[in-house]
C-alpha cells in the first residue's frame, strides 16, 4: 500500500512540475475553406513561401483548398494557448468550427523518427469522429523525405 502511495505522489510531481514548465506562445487561428473535410498538414520551413502572419497577437493560417499550406516560417510555436478554428467562405466569413465535434488527431512531429532535420509537419483532421475512422493519416510528407 505504502509503494502504490510513493509512486502515486511521484507522478503528481511530475505532472506539476511539467505543467509549471510550459510556457505560453501565441494561439493560433486555422481560417479553413468552407466545407472542408480531411487532414490539414502545415509544413515549416519552406523556402519560398509565406511565412505565418502574425495578427493582434495570433497566428493567423490561411489554409488552401488542398489541405496542404506550406509555410517559410521556421518551426511551429510551442507552448499553451488556446486556438480558434473557423470555416472561410469565399466572401470571407468566419463560421467557428466546434472543435470537440470536427478537430481530431492534432500533432505536431518532424519527419517519421523524429529526425531534426527535417522541417516540423504540424496536422489536424477535419470532420467527425466517423470520417476520422474511414480517412487514413497521410503521415510525413514523403515529398519532405528527400
Amino acid at each position: 500500500m505504502k509503494k502504490t502511495t510513493f509512486i502515486t505522489a511521484i507522478l503528481l510531481l511530475l505532472v506539476s512540475l511539467t505543467a509549471c514548465g510550459s510556457k505560453n506562445r501565441h494561439p493560433n487561428v486555422f481560417l479553413i475553406p468552407e466545407d472542408y473535410n480531411g487532414w490539414v498538414q502545415i509544413i515549416y520551413n519552406q523556402k519560398g513561401f509565406e511565412n505565418i502572419k502574425n495578427l493582434e497577437g495570433k497566428n493567423i493560417y490561411q489554409i488552401p483548398e488542398s489541405g496542404i499550406l506550406k509555410t517559410s516560417t521556421e518551426d511551429a510555436e510551442y507552448g499553451v494557448a488556446s486556438d480558434e478554428y473557423y470555416f472561410l467562405s469565399e466572401q470571407g466569413e468566419r463560421k467557428k468550427i466546434d472543435t470537440d465535434k470536427m478537430i481530431h488527431g492534432h500533432n505536431l512531429g518532424s519527419g517519421e523518427s523524429g529526425n531534426k532535420e527535417l522541417p516540423t509537419v504540424q496536422s489536424f483532421f477535419v470532420g467527425t469522429q466517423d470520417e476520422l475512422k474511414n480517412t487514413p493519416n497521410p503521415g510525413y510528407p514523403e515529398d519532405q523525405l528527400n
